[in-house]
């Protein structure tokens, strides 16, 4: 039965393929392409964005009354995009940021944010209202579990679709906090075991990952 959330696959084209390169990501694609994540996501259900590997071909979606007709026996157009050689492997020049801040360069200025002393990923979510999913896939090279002051993060407006674990479901009245009391682990631990849930998401009804004590 298809998903009432998933345009029908004969309302899209492939308007060109593009070859994954060193850094990328679902979220650095799709906004140096200019294109809506959800696109590109539903695109390539094929492929795991929690996976993306460097070689993968990406379809890149276009709607089918715009999608370019190229002449027979002409090879499809490549996306206006650095060649990997001159970009990601070449030392940064003076006064430009390191290759790693690559992230940085597509993610819209409203969604930077700079950690504060002390702060961790879960104080992030649980202020953004955002799942670990999202800021997985929004920031590829950064190391989540070891946030330093003044490091720059990528905080998208929005959650992005995935798929939920089946263990425990949420009881009537029973929050994210209540559920860590009662299970004695801790919010960061749960907000971990559950990267497609934000915080506002256990709510009553939704089924959710029960971390082990360590």
């Amino acid at each position: 039965m298809a998903n009432n959330t998933t345009r029908p696959p004969q309302e899209k084209v492939c308007g060109y393929e593009y070859t994954v390169r060193r850094g990328d990501s679902f979220y650095l694609i799709a906004h140096r392409l200019g294109i809506p994540l959800r696109d590109l996501l539903e695109a390539n259900q094929d492929i795991n964005p929690a996976r993306l590997m460097v070689g993968d071909v990406l379809c890149i979606p276009m709607e089918e009354d715009d999608a370019p007709q190229p002449p027979v026996n002409t090879p499809t157009p490549e996306p206006d995009v650095p060649e990997a050689d001159d970009s990601l492997d070449q030392p940064a020049a003076p006064g430009e940021g390191p290759a790693e801040d690559d992230d940085m360069a597509v993610c819209p200025e409203s969604s930077r944010r700079t950690v504060n002393p002390g702060e961790t990923i879960s104080d992030i979510q649980l202020s953004a209202n955002l799942n670990r999913h999202t800021l997985e896939l929004a920031n590829p090279q950064a190391d989540l579990e070891s946030l330093t002051a003044g490091q720059v993060l990528c905080v998208p407006q929005e959650n992005l679709p995935c798929q939920t674990a089946t263990t425990y479901t949420v009881g009537q009245d029973e929050t994210l906090e209540s559920i860590a009391l009662k299970r004695n682990v801790s919010v960061g631990a749960l907000l971990r075991a559950n990267p497609c849930l934000a915080p506002s998401d256990f709510t009553a009804g939704v089924c959710v990952v029960i971390p082990a004590r360590g």
